[in-house]
């Protein structure tokens, strides 16, 4: 039914497949091949033989045809469509460019994520867009180019932790093109992007917070730092937002709303926020509803000022390292998965990124002789007992009667080799030897 042709000469000519189309007047068509090996050319002159033999028959291809046909490049199988032998494929749906699709994912997430993770999802989003160009398909950027990505924030300076997150935010807009079927797979998939646990070599005592208290230049400076220092608030986003009505004085709590995760936590009001907030009360004009006016502009430049004054240097993370700090002061006198609760996150992230092992408590521990308190606790302990035992033995009625002769209590005496017969061979005649 069908022909190899070979459309010129050499060890590889051009190859094409001639038949006779009975559907069409027997017309003689052709489907050219391009240079292609000759066991593939007759793989093909097969296959097209199904297909002329499906249509003039009006029935179903196999299945081996059909996954064959589906095989062909767009080129071969439009050839084949020109031939009269096969539907033309459906078109493919086309990948959208970088930019719309960064706003389409923007738009559908908004209702559902917080501000703050929407900005930063739109600085990935901006990072993606300088990097490889608003218009580039998505379908177009593979592992490789997302590796090269990664590598460049580092080149720039990016810490690793900021390099870290965007590559969650940008798993994330790619992992949801690939659920809406728009690419095959991610490419952002094997980037490293695991959170980074955070430096907590900085803890702020006690001492250096009354220093910061006293330096403050104001109440609301000083009801600011007691709240991200002694309760724990993320500043400015949980602070700024804290209105009286939050406050429980009769049962020192403090009701916090957090607008990262959208939950509500309850915290304890430690003696010295109680009496920072108490002034402030006193203070707050009437009708007043937010605990704070302090401006959020300027709040990390002002307060290293602050620190500076009060004869520290300042730290990375300042006001993180102040809730990091108060996690620490409360976890170690409370249990950890109470303590999580009040600063707001698992008990999980807690120990990576929060909970410190202040100097203080190694030097209490270095200062503490445990190994001679111990032994001495038990020799005292063991001292105590037999004088305790040997009272009872005095009082008891056994020991009195040990203290009468054998004859009277109708015993015959022992000997000094026992009661059983001696074993002979032994050096000392005793059957207890």
């Amino acid at each position: 039914m069908a022909s190899i042709t070979k459309l010129g000469k050499g060890k590889q000519p051009a190859r094409a497949i001639d038949f006779v189309d009975p559907t069409d007047d027997r017309k003689r068509k052709r489907i050219r091949l391009g240079i292609v090996q000759h066991r593939d050319a007759v793989e093909a002159k097969h296959r097209i033989e199904k297909l002329l033999t499906a249509r003039v028959l009006n029935q179903s291809i196999d299945s081996e045809t059909a996954m064959w046909l589906s095989g062909v490049s767009d080129e071969i199988h439009e050839r084949i469509v020109r031939a009269g032998l096969c539907e033309p494929r459906e078109p493919k749906q086309t990948s959208p460019g970088l930019a719309d699709w960064i706003t389409r994912y923007l738009e559908q997430r908004a209702p559902e994520i917080a501000v703050g993770s929407l900005q930063r999802i739109r600085q990935t989003g901006n990072r993606l867009e300088d990097h490889f160009g608003s218009a580039r398909p998505l379908d177009s950027i593979f592992a490789a180019d997302a590796k090269a990505w990664r590598a460049d924030m580092l080149i720039e300076g990016l810490a690793e932790a900021t390099a870290r997150l965007h590559c969650r935010n940008a798993k994330s807009i790619f992992n949801e093109a690939v659920e809406q079927e728009l690419i095959e797979k991610s490419p952002m998939a094997k980037l490293k992007s695991g959170s980074v646990a955070a430096n907590r070599d900085r803890f702020v005592s006690e001492e250096e917070t009354r220093q910061l208290l006293e330096t403050a230049p104001s109440l609301d400076w000083r009801v600011l730092i007691g709240l991200a220092r002694l309760a724990g608030l993320r500043i400015p986003s949980e602070s700024h937002i804290l209105t009286w009505d939050k406050v429980d004085w009769e049962r020192r709590r403090l009701t916090v709303f957090a607008p990262k995760t959208g939950q509500t936590r309850v915290v304890p009001i430690v003696p010295e926020l109680y009496a920072l907030l108490s002034e402030a009360w006193d203070r707050a004009p009437d009708g007043a509803t937010k605990l704070l006016t302090l401006s959020r502009n300027n709040l990390h430049r002002n307060f290293a000022i602050i620190i500076e004054r009060a004869g520290l240097t300042v730290w990375p993370d300042m006001w993180q390292t102040l809730r990091r700090s108060a996690e620490t002061m409360f976890a170690m006198q409370y249990p950890q998965h109470v303590v999580s609760g009040w600063i707001g996150h698992s008990v999980q992230v807690s120990l990576k990124h929060y909970v410190q092992t202040p100097d203080s408590v190694f030097e209490a521990a270095a200062a503490l002789p445990v190994l001679r308190a111990a032994v001495t606790r038990r020799i005292d302990g063991n001292r105590s007992q037999l004088a305790e035992t040997e009272e009872r033995w005095k009082s008891s009625s056994a020991h009195k009667k040990s203290q009468q002769p054998f004859e009277a209590t109708g015993f015959m005496k022992v000997g000094g080799a026992g009661i059983e017969p001696a074993t002979p061979g032994f050096s000392i005649l005793c059957s207890t030897n």
